[in-house]
């Protein structure tokens, strides 16, 4: 996966980005760059897996994203993630597509990995996409038509 640091434009799938101006970067990490660690609420981690639901995970690619921080080989990593976090969290499980969320500031772009970093490898996200998150509602009319904007 490409790294962009936390709360810099969007850059990743650029040509098929729909939203001016574009969405904040966030979660984009990378082994070889440092990332901010820290305790999040388990509030924020399960209200973070709903909006990593396959319903709203948006840019789905090819194949899939192995997390460079866990030591597993692709195969693994597949066997080992698929549905880990749920049948309807499939695409966040195996590491593919991203997700948006609407902030007060600001729309936020992460990979769906994000609650896997978030979860297991202590990642913490900037406080104001915590907000976002903690504040939001994947199911929101809001929500859905950010994410029509995707189709």
């Amino acid at each position: 996966m490409t790294y962009f640091k936390d709360l810099t434009p969007y850059g990743y799938l650029a040509r098929d980005e729909p939203l001016a101006p574009k969405p904040l970067n966030v979660g984009w990490l990378s082994s070889q760059m440092p990332f901010e660690k820290g305790d999040t609420s388990q509030e924020f981690k399960d209200k973070l897996l709903k909006f990593c639901s396959d319903e709203f995970i948006v840019l789905i690619a090819r194949g899939f994203h192995i997390c460079e921080f866990c030591d597993l080989s692709s195969e693994q990593w597949f066997e080992e993630q698929k549905d880990k976090d749920g049948k309807k969290a499939h695409w966040a499980s195996i590491g593919d597509g991203e997700i948006r969320v609407r902030g007060k500031l600001a729309v936020y772009a992460a990979p769906a990995l994000i609650h896997h970093y978030v979860a297991q490898h202590q990642y913490r996200p900037p406080d104001e996409f915590i907000e976002a998150v903690l504040t939001g509602e994947p199911e929101s009319k809001e929500q859905r038509e950010l994410l029509r904007k995707y189709s």
